[in-house]
């Protein structure tokens, strides 16, 4: 209820009266009380159901980091597919010890650099590509690479091993780039959220490295070939980065998210 002050009222001889201006005013914080306690439908709160939104935008922050996530995981598949296929002679170093043994440091260095190069080149393009294609062209890029590499889990790559870890370095850092990509886009479109569906994109990201480390044991408990529990741990990327499109289109279609 509006209070009146004792200011807004006049005197004469015979009675005590109202100003206009005050008596406005009074109406106007009376409005104002009434569109506090029961604002119209277009002032309302959008209510996230069923915590879709929160839903989606933590699948996303699972994709943002599954390509390194994955790659790291698969340890023994790029043991198998990087070993010394030849018969060295008596003292001779096997030809691909080194890309064995330093494996890892490739792949930190190709996935390193590109992701500062697409950061920087993702500030420049903010302001000028849309945030949706940004998105959905990463996720894109992210998914057909991985597609290429489920692909090439079943290829004998025994008489092309330093072409098979060239091809892998180029697809570790163009994944690389674009998760970068991705991931600064989609953070940046939390801005217009609330707080919650940030945590969300944070917590998901946090997840992925558990989801892969699990899929992973999954795989090889239920196969003895590394080859086949490599396809199916490949396959498994593959479906999620499909259902993170199909998630993130299905978010603009949700009211608290228009």
């Amino acid at each position: 209820m509006a209070i009146v002050s004792e200011d807004d009222f006049r005197h004469s001889s015979n009675s005590t009266y109202r100003t206009a201006s005050s008596s406005l005013r009074a109406d106007q914080d009376a409005l104002l009380e009434k569109l506090l306690d029961h604002p119209p439908p277009s002032l309302q709160k959008p209510e996230d159901r069923f915590n879709g939104a929160y839903i989606i935008f933590f699948s996303l922050g699972i994709g943002s980091l599954l390509p390194w996530n994955f790659f790291v995981t698969a340890k023994e598949y790029w043991t198998f597919k990087l070993r010394n296929c030849t018969s060295p002679a008596p003292g001779e170093e096997p030809e691909d010890s080194d890309i064995l043994n330093h494996f890892e440091s490739y792949l930190s260095i190709a996935s390193t650099v590109p992701s500062v190069l697409c950061l920087m080149a993702n500030f420049l393009l903010v302001n000028r590509v849309p945030v949706h294609v940004r998105v959905l062209a990463s996720l894109t890029i992210m998914l057909a690479i991985f597609v290429v590499m489920t692909m090439l889990v079943k290829v004998d790559t025994s008489s092309w091993t330093r072409s098979f870890f060239a091809v892998t370095i180029t697809c570790m850092a163009i994944l690389s780039g674009t998760s970068i990509i991705f991931t600064s886009s989609v953070f940046g479109m939390t801005g217009s959220f609330p707080m919650r569906n940030s945590q969300a994109l944070i917590s998901g990201g946090a997840m992925g490295g558990t989801i892969s480390a699990v899929a992973s044991l999954v795989d090889l408990a239920l196969s003895n070939d590394v080859t086949d529990s490599a396809l199916a741990f490949f396959l498994t990327a593959d479906i999620f980065l499909g259902l993170c499109i199909g998630l993130y289109l299905l978010l603009p279609r949700l009211e608290y998210s228009r």
